[in-house]
């Protein structure tokens, strides 16, 4: 059984995981969610290319996955080039979905909720410059969704969560979005209320399709080629009949809260000591 691995600095990655769960169900899949790191938005660049390189070499040598999702926006941006140069093995990374947003809106507005350093960042400047120049565009920064995703969600009513998304709600009618972009991945957990409360006229955005897609493009990829994705040794997994895992690092999280998220997607709940 070959393994897919999925990184994040919390729990923004397992919209991703699901995905190919559904799609994949013959892989065994493995989560990491970095809370000792968390939120790697608030992180300078160096620090993430040397964290992640710690954490994928650590996976790599449990694992032996045959590709490695960076599920996070600011990871990705910062560190997957150097990912790429130091592993031999497939990586995939995530954006906000900029492009598909632009192609789907025609004239009207595109709003990007995302964290305040995305929406501050030049990357995400530079993909709306590259995909949409000549739309209109308004970014709005949402940092108390991802600490309510990351440490509340999971146990929240239906009456916490809408209260939490109120004035999200109201910002998008009051600008007159048309399209609404996740910008990060944590809001990606979010879709099922927004949905329920939006008006039909908004069409929301993520990059969940786009990164499934790329992932199992790359599998077919290795499979017209007669050699299977291996991972990092060349020697495929075999183990069989084995749930997926749900690791985390460091010690100061609240376990009940990352133990319900990995139940909801069959998960099994473990700790990573030697990293954090």
């Amino acid at each position: 059984m070959s393994v897919l691995f999925f990184m994040d600095s919390g729990l923004g990655g397992l919209p991703y995981l699901h995905w190919i769960q559904k799609k994949k169900p013959e892989y065994r899949l493995i989560y990491l969610a970095d809370n000792q790191a968390f939120p790697y938005g608030i992180r300078s660049e160096e620090f993430l290319q040397e964290r992640l390189s710690l954490l994928s070499g650590t996976i790599i040598d449990l694992y032996n996955p045959a590709l490695m999702v960076i599920a996070c926006n600011t990871a990705s941006v910062s560190a997957l080039h150097i990912l790429r140069q130091r592993f031999n093995i497939p990586f995939v990374g995530v954006v906000p979905a900029v492009k598909p947003a632009a192609e789907a809106s025609g004239e009207g507005v595109i709003g990007v909720l995302a964290t305040q350093r995305t929406v501050q960042g030049d990357y995400l400047k530079d993909l709306i410059r590259q995909f949409a120049p000549d739309q209109k565009v308004e970014t709005q920064g949402a940092p108390d969704l991802v600490d309510f995703v990351e440490n509340r969600l999971f146990s929240a009513t239906d009456e916490e969560i809408n209260a939490i998304l109120d004035p999200y709600i109201e910002h998008i009618a009051r600008q007159k979005w048309n399209r609404l972009v996740l910008g990060c991945t944590h809001f990606i957990l979010l879709r099922p209320w927004l949905e329920q409360r939006l008006p039909g006229s908004v069409g929301i955005v993520d990059s969940t399709e786009g990164v499934g897609q790329r992932i199992l493009s790359l599998l077919e990829e290795n499979e017209k080629k007669n050699t299977r994705i291996t991972g990092n040794s060349g020697t495929p997994v075999t183990e069989k009949g084995q749930r997926g895992v749900f690791h985390i690092t460091g010690t100061g999280y609240n376990k009940k809260a990352y133990q319900a998220a990995a139940d909801r997607y069959d998960l099994d709940f473990r700790a990573i000591k030697e990293i954090g």
